[in-house]
């Protein structure tokens, strides 16, 4: 007879066992150089409100931590990328951390504090596997940056690596896309920006970046549920050859059931609440929302 889901927690890490046997080849077309561009990806994904958005993250602290005045500010930016979040924060007075994997962007990160005369820590890490030395009452994991966990087991263990970093009553959040735009007729995902359309990069070099995030036939696996994406930034300065950086990685972006069943399965939080968009106060999550929020209690 056939075992039952419900009857071992470990059901949604061992089945399917395709995680493992069927794998695409991912890491032969992954280029670090694509994350060594940094400047080019923070002008690439410059058109959102840092600011509001972090008045957003503080609004979940406020409505749904338990954490001690004397602690709640403090913060942690996880797959930071340029840090923004992270530098906003510090810029508001928070003992503000940076995470990522990549150490051309936590260069740039560090270089952006110095810019803005702001105390930035920056951690060099697996989001998958860390803990801080001093836990934080907030923590993010923002721009689907949650879709680079590709198993059942990678996103369990970041739940619980965030856990361990997290006071208790300290909050996380999560933002990713709505379930009904990450099918291939969305695709594909391309866009403009220039240095000129935000007033943070004034006085800099013109520069222009083309993006495309996901192209049309990219290959897709419905078993493992990986999409191969196509990242690829063409990138325009002042007085410098057009350059075009690309590489393929592989993402997992999660219906709000399967993802609910990792939280439970992780045993990291005691609360959860979802959400449609980063406004104050937010939209439930229903099949009309812009993204998908995720607000997790310690």
């Amino acid at each position: 007879m056939g075992r039952r889901p419900d009857d071992d927690s470990s059901f949604l890490l061992s089945w399917p066992l395709i995680e493992l046997e069927r794998r695409i080849e991912f890491a032969l077309v992954t280029s670090p150089e694509f994350y060594a561009n940094a400047r080019a990806y923070d002008i690439a994904f410059s058109d959102r409100d840092f600011a509001d958005e972090c008045n957003f993250l503080e609004w979940c602290l406020r409505t749904h931590g338990c954490v001690a005045a004397d602690d709640s500010r403090s913060f942690i930016e996880l797959a930071c990328g340029p840090a923004r979040h992270a530098r906003e924060f510090a810029r508001r007075g928070w003992r503000a951390v940076a995470l990522d994997l990549s150490p051309d962007m936590l260069d740039y990160a560090r270089q952006g504090a110095i810019r803005d005369g702001v105390l930035l820590e920056t951690v060099a890490a697996d989001m998958a596997d860390f803990t801080l030395d001093r836990p934080v009452a907030l923590a993010a994991n923002l721009m689907e940056s949650l879709s680079h966990m590709v198993t059942n087991e990678q996103v369990v263990a970041h739940l619980r690596s965030v856990s361990r970093s997290l006071l208790p009553g300290g909050v996380f959040v999560i933002e990713m896309a709505h379930p009904s735009t990450i099918w291939r007729d969305n695709l594909p995902n391309v866009w403009s920006s220039r240095s000129t359309d935000v007033p943070y990069f004034a006085g800099e070099p013109y520069t222009e970046v083309d993006v495309l995030f996901g192209a049309a036939d990219d290959p897709y696996d419905w078993i493992t549920q990986q999409w191969l994406v196509t990242a690829r930034l063409t990138i325009r300065e002042s007085g410098q050859p057009e350059r075009v950086v690309e590489h393929r990685h592989p993402h997992r972006w999660y219906q709000a059931q399967e993802l609910r069943a990792l939280i439970e399965l992780s045993g990291a939080f005691s609360k959860v609440w979802w959400y449609g968009d980063m406004l104050i106060p937010p939209p439930p999550l229903d099949n009309d929302a812009e993204r998908m929020m995720v607000v997790l209690r310690k």
